[in-house]
């Protein structure tokens, strides 16, 4: 494959002010993927190097990282769904995504973990996938592991909100470890979820994407599909609209034909798009299964600063609760900026607004990941034009009863290493002075009505809505990626997991794209037919 040179910054983008108003486009590819995000990046590269013509198509805006600027609001606006307010029907869960080109990668924590043996095993045996098991998928770690520049925290990189943590866990015992993360020579400025400015973060943005492209890939900007076509069975092909950023109007209507579709929009706009698409839904899974992994903060307040906005983001993990015995519980340092925590309605109002900013030099965060069962449904409501998506997720009584456990371990460790004051993420706003009134207090957080509006959290990682399986009865995409009622169309992203990867699942879904992008070159002789 011979690779042509791009320009010494960004990647060439089409976007809407490209675009001749009132222009209808017609394209043509070999493949055309609907997303940009991990899994798009991935398999667009792995198809074009293979020789293969490949059109991206991206909903978001094309921000280079040249114009980043590190201000959590601008960032909310211009790279997230939804200015970074999507939450589920009720409202009480915000479920975060990034929406621009790179997709959630341009907005990370940075955070690459393999997902627990356990759970590659289960996905293995009990759903029928025979390709990841950990000793078959091993491989496609390590390849992303290394083009991504995934490695261990240096003691340099931990930061002191980090290191408050780490003394909790170690003044009781607890197993903790150093986060693993994709960026090279990080500067350690701590905005990762605004974007990095100095491209040290390996996002889609610069290293997958960057790398389709000069494999000859072309990439689409502001486009929107509305829906997949489809003949006698098979993909053929999308068609949706560019639509200008700034004031939402439509600059032209687009159609790319191509021999093999991949969706690829994430674990909410995957199932979106295929239902909108009319995809043969006769086992009733498209849209179901879907895991939230929902997330709380919890804060201590310590008695000298610990500036929890300094040095890398993720500095460490515990790693104690883990095991399935443990509760699959995930627990990781990283202060979110202030605008972010008063999107999830953190920093409460006038004169406690006031204060606790004044304080916020003080706070150290942990951030609580109890495991749900995939229960959720995403799906769509309405016509194509004109309807809605609708995220019905509510925390059921047995994760509210971990989450409650989860908050106790994070008040511990926080008061082990000496913090003045625990605040729990409650709507009514608690907090604990020591630990000896932690569990009181946290047992009088009531589950009430089904859950609604008990505790603040947010989902970085929304999983499993198109889940891959062996039995065609209980999943919607097959072992090798492809879904089971439209051949030719495949998916590629964090809605194929067959159960919750536990840890994040951005390295899993650059492992599984190139899985199914080796499936595809290997079985290409039933998928492309020139």
């Amino acid at each position: 494959m011979i690779y042509k040179e791009l320009p010494s910054e960004g990647i060439p983008v089409t976007q809407a002010s490209d675009i001749r108003s009132g222009e209808d486009i017609v394209l043509n590819a070999d493949v055309v993927v609907v997303g940009s995000g991990v899994g798009g990046a991935v398999i667009a590269h792995e198809l074009a190097a293979a020789g293969k013509s490949v059109i991206i198509l991206e909903a978001g805006r094309y921000v280079p990282s040249s114009e980043f600027t590190e201000d959590m609001a601008w960032a909310l606006e211009n790279l997230y769904q939804d200015v970074g307010t999507q939450t589920n029907t009720v409202g009480d869960t915000v479920v975060l995504q990034g929406r621009c080109v790179g997709g959630s990668s341009v907005v990370s924590a940075t955070i690459a973990a393999r997902a627990p043996n356990y759970v590659l095993e289960s996905w293995a045996t009990e759903h029928g996938i025979e390709g990841l098991a950990p000793n078959k998928i091993n491989r496609y770690y390590e390849k992303v592991e290394k083009r991504l520049h995934v490695h261990i925290n240096e003691p340099h990189e931990i930061n002191d909100c980090a290191n408050a943590v780490i003394r909790g866990c170690e003044a009781l015992g607890w197993s903790w470890r150093p986060q693993s993360r994709n960026v090279k020579q990080c500067a350690l400025t701590g905005h990762c979820l605004a974007g990095c400015p100095s491209d040290r973060k390996a996002s889609m943005q610069v290293t997958y994407l960057a790398w389709a492209a000069a494999a000859g890939a072309k990439l689409y900007a502001d486009t929107y599909v509305e829906s997949i076509l489809m003949k006698n069975g098979r993909a053929v092909g999308v068609s949706g609209q560019i639509i200008d950023p700034n004031n939402h109007a439509v600059v032209a209507n687009i159609k790319v034909n191509a021999q093999i579709v991949v969706a690829a929009a994430g674990a909410i706009h995957t199932p979106l798009l295929l239902q909108r698409s009319k995809v043969p839904n006769k086992n009733d899974q498209l849209g179901r299964n879907l895991c939230l992994h929902p997330t709380s903060v919890v804060l201590g307040k310590f008695p000298v600063p610990v500036y929890g906005w300094r040095g890398a983001f993720a500095g460490m993990h515990v790693d104690e609760f883990l095991t399935e015995r443990g509760g699959k519980m995930l627990m990781e340092s990283g202060l979110a900026a202030p605008v972010q925590l008063m999107a999830q309605n953190e920093l409460s109002l006038g004169v406690d607004h006031i204060r606790f900013m004044q304080e916020f030099k003080y706070f150290s965060a942990l951030n609580v990941l109890v495991p749900d069962t995939g229960h959720g449904f995403v799906h769509w409501s309405g016509p194509i034009r004109g309807g809605a998506k609708r995220i019905e997720w509510n925390m059921s009584k047995e994760e509210f009863g971990m989450y409650k456990e989860g908050l106790k371990r994070a008040g511990r460790i926080f008061f082990a290493a000496g913090a003045e004051r625990v605040y729990l993420p409650t709507y009514q706003r608690i907090q604990a002075t020591s630990v000896h009134e932690l569990d009181d207090i946290v047992e009088s957080i009531d589950y009430g009505a089904l859950g609604l509006f008990s505790m603040r959290l947010v989902s970085l990682n929304a999983q499993g809505s198109c889940r891959m399986g062996a039995d065609r009865k209980k999943a919607v995409v097959d072992p090798y990626g492809q879904v089971y009622e439209v051949s030719g169309l495949f998916v590629s992203d964090a809605s194929l997991l067959p159960s919750l990867a536990v840890q994040h699942p951005m390295l899993t879904v650059a492992a599984l794209s190139h899985y199914i992008a080796d499936q595809i070159l290997t079985r290409h002789q039933g998928y492309f037919w020139s």
